[in-house]
């Protein structure tokens, strides 16, 4: 009855410009919530362990055309696809630029809608890749009509179905897993099985003598990724009750969307929404800044890279994908060590000296491991970007490439401890918060170092600047971790 009682208040007693509190039969005021978001209510959550085949799944449909994508929109800019002109080089770099910043844009204004639905378990993710999927047929559509921007349109069906926005959707599912543990567990081993069907691109790339026949691949594992999700991942429900800072801060964009505001004012404020994890906890920000810092290097790097073996050492097409699939391999196989093996050493080397450990409350261990193994990779990661800046052989690239991928982890591990900072509906507004960052740096990072390699050449002195800035992420990470500390200690 009292929640009867809550309800009919919320929609009928409670005044629109919200001059004082309804009066409620509980000893303290009840913040306002959504119907199907009540106190006690029953959630339907998808099961985050059939889950997890979908990160590789949807990757081997985004590796199919990773690598053809370039080769089309070249196909349609330059009279000879491989021999492009100077002229016709620099208008595919400036085309492609534009659709990627156009994309990136794209994406981070798609944020704040699709954490709305991002509790709604399948429908998120099956949007997504509907999404994703309109991009390869743009794709298809633009080389069959023979049209650089129909092709390139797809980029903006590629930013609102980024790779940042996929892990935003897949973490969130994780983050309901029934314990700590097993959250990072899983948002570790997805991104593992993300970077096993990455590393694969260039090997499908040169599977098809006729690359259109990739556009069909990535297509036809969409559908099956689509129809995994809906027949073969089931659903559970667990009674939660929402924290009251979320549920208030729901009822108080409620109340600013029903009075009188301009749509464009609602329209920022659902966009800005995802920041609000930073603004309840400023200490917060300086994770969130690591994460923007990493991702503005990471979103240009390969990029980088790539023009620097190709005009520096001469690297052909074929062998700068053997050195992305090295990267990913590695980073994945870090992955997998990290969580799965060194622990299992570690166990069995401290059984063999003092015997079975003692079984007690290990919930903070995982938070520690996830937020070590952060600054481990973006500290190699930067010493290996300096590295690349001396570089002056072929092969020295092969070697510090492998340490070069132990940074791409870091997003996992430093998402799955923020993760555990929070309790229920809060996980997954940490997550839009951290991917709203991601976001950013995707969206600085080509404007960042892709302008400086244009101004400093094809040298390595981008890769200088990228250390640089790997370091602070570092020293961001650093004091964020110390900052947080004490009050996750309580």
């Amino acid at each position: 009855m009292e929640y009867e009682t809550d309800s009919r208040l919320d929609h009928e007693s409670e005044p629109l410009l919200g001059d004082g509190q309804p009066e409620v039969p509980s000893p303290r005021p009840v913040p306002y919530l959504p119907a199907r978001a009540e106190i006690g209510s029953v959630r339907e959550t998808l099961v985050p362990e059939y889950v997890l085949p979908m990160a590789l799944l949807v990757s081997l449909a985004m590796a199919s055309t990773a690598a053809t994508a370039f080769f089309a929109y070249a196909t349609l800019l330059c009279k000879e696809s491989q021999k492009c002109r100077d002229d016709e080089t620099r208008r595919f770099a400036g085309f492609v630029a534009g659709a990627t910043s156009i994309s990136n844009i794209v994406g981070m204004l798609a944020l704040g809608h699709l954490q709305k639905i991002a509790s709604s378990g399948k429908s998120g993710l099956v949007l997504w890749m509907i999404a994703r999927s309109m991009s390869v047929v743009m794709l298809l559509v633009g080389v069959s009509a023979k049209s650089i921007y129909v092709a390139l349109s797809g980029r903006v069906f590629e930013g609102l179905a980024s790779d940042n926005l996929l892990h935003f959707l897949l973490n969130s599912v994780y983050s309901q897993s029934s314990s700590m543990a097993r959250s990072s567990s899983l948002i570790n081993n997805s991104l593992g099985l993300y970077m096993i069907g990455i590393s694969i691109s260039p090997f499908v790339a040169g599977l098809f003598g006729n690359f259109i026949v990739s556009f069909f691949v990535a297509l036809g594992l969409f559908a099956v990724s689509i129809v995994y999700l809906l027949l073969c991942v089931p659903r559970r429900g667990h009674s939660e009750v929402p924290s009251r800072s979320i549920a208030g801060e729901r009822g108080s964009i409620q109340a600013r969307c029903g009075r009188t505001r301009s749509s464009l004012v609602s329209i920022g404020l659902t966009i800005l929404s995802p920041l609000r994890p930073f603004k309840k906890q400023p200490a917060y920000l300086f994770i969130g800044l690591s994460l923007l810092t990493y991702n503005t290097i990471q979103s240009y790097s390969f990029s980088a890279l790539i023009v620097f073996t190709s005009v520096c050492f001469g690297f052909t097409e074929k062998e700068n994908g053997f050195l992305v699939s090295i990267v990913h391999s590695v980073a994945a196989c870090y992955i997998f060590t990290s969580i799965y093996l060194a622990p299992w050493i570690l166990r069995q080397r401290y059984r063999n000296r003092h015997g079975p450990p003692r079984i007690e409350d290990t919930g903070s261990q995982p938070k520690a491991r996830d937020g070590t193994l952060a600054l481990i990779s973006l500290a190699v990661q930067s010493v290996a970007l300096a590295g690349l800046g001396i570089a002056t052989q072929g092969s020295q690239i092969y070697l510090l490439s492998i340490f070069l991928a132990a940074g791409l982890p870091a997003p996992s591990f430093i998402k799955a401890h923020f993760v555990s900072l929070f309790e229920g509906e809060e996980k997954s507004a940490a997550l839009a918060a951290l991917a709203m960052m991601e976001t950013l740096g995707s969206l600085l990072g080509p404007l960042l170092l892709g302008g400086l390699q244009a101004y400093l050449g094809a040298d390595g002195g981008v890769f200088f600047v990228a250390a640089v800035l790997e370091g602070i992420s570092v020293v961001l990470l650093g004091s964020g971790l110390t900052l947080i500390l004490p009050s996750s200690i309580q």
